[in-house]
C-alpha cells in the first residue's frame, strides 16, 4: 500500500475510532454519471451526424417535391403573347429580382383552341399601345402564375435545411436540459438515500 493512502486511513481510524480502517462508501451517483457521459457522447453524435444527414434529406425533399411542382405547372399551363390594348404608365412598381418597374395594363391574348381573352398583364411601365409581353395561361385561358424557376427552388431548398437545422437544435436542447433536470434529480435522491443509510452510523461514532 502506497505510503500518503496508509497515512490517510490511519488518520480516518484515529478519528472515526476504528481499530483497523476501511474504504469509504462508494459514491452513489455513480451510476448516473456515467448515464450523463453515455448521453453527451450520444447527444454529440447527433449533432455532427444526425442533424447534419436530417438537413440534407429535408433538402433533398424540397427539392423533389419543388421541380416535380414546376413540371407540373409548366404541363398544365400554356404561355402566350399577349398584346397591350393601351399604353403602361410611366410609373411602376419596380420588380425585386430585375429592378425593371412594372405595372398591369390592359392587353388581349389567345389560348390555344379557345376565344380570344382580355384582361390585365404585368407589363414594363412605359410600353406602348400594340407591344407584346409574354404571359402565362392555365387550362381555362385565364392568366396564372407562372411555373417555379431556379431562384424559387432555391430559395425552398435553403429553407427547409434552414428549418431542418433549427428545429433539431431545439429539439436535441430542450431533450438535454430535460435530461440534466431528471438525472440531477436523481442524483439527488442517491445521495439522500446514502445519507439516511449511513448518517446514523457516523453520529454513533462520534458520540
Amino acid at each position: 500500500m502506497p505510503r500518503s493512502r496508509h497515512r490517510c486511513l490511519t488518520v480516518r481510524a484515529i478519528v472515526t475510532g476504528d481499530d483497523e480502517p476501511k474504504p469509504g462508501p462508494k459514491d452513489p451517483t455513480g451510476g448516473t454519471d456515467r448515464t450523463e457521459a453515455a448521453l453527451r457522447l450520444v447527444m454529440i453524435v447527433l449533432l455532427v451526424v444526425a442533424v447534419p444527414a436530417a438537413a440534407i434529406a429535408a433538402g433533398r425533399w424540397a427539392d423533389h417535391r419543388a421541380l416535380h411542382q414546376a413540371q407540373a405547372q409548366r404541363a398544365a399551363s400554356h404561355l402566350v403573347t399577349a398584346v397591350l390594348l393601351r399604353d403602361a404608365p410611366a410609373i411602376g412598381i419596380p420588380d425585386p429580382y430585375t429592378s425593371v418597374p412594372t405595372t398591369w395594363v390592359p392587353a388581349r391574348w389567345q389560348p390555344p383552341g379557345q376565344p380570344p381573352r382580355t384582361g390585365e398583364v404585368l407589363a414594363v411601365a412605359g410600353a406602348h399601345k400594340g407591344s407584346t409581353v409574354r404571359t402565362w395561361i392555365g387550362p381555362s385561358g385565364a392568366l396564372t402564375d407562372p411555373p417555379l424557376d431556379h431562384r424559387i427552388i432555391v430559395g425552398d431548398v435553403c429553407l427547409a435545411v434552414v428549418a431542418t437545422c433549427v428545429l433539431s437544435w431545439l429539439v436535441l436542447l430542450v431533450t438535454w436540459v430535460l435530461t440534466c433536470r431528471a438525472l440531477d434529480r436523481r442524483r439527488l435522491r442517491a445521495w439522500e438515500a446514502e445519507w439516511r443509510a449511513s448518517g446514523p452510523l457516523w453520529s454513533g461514532r462520534r458520540r
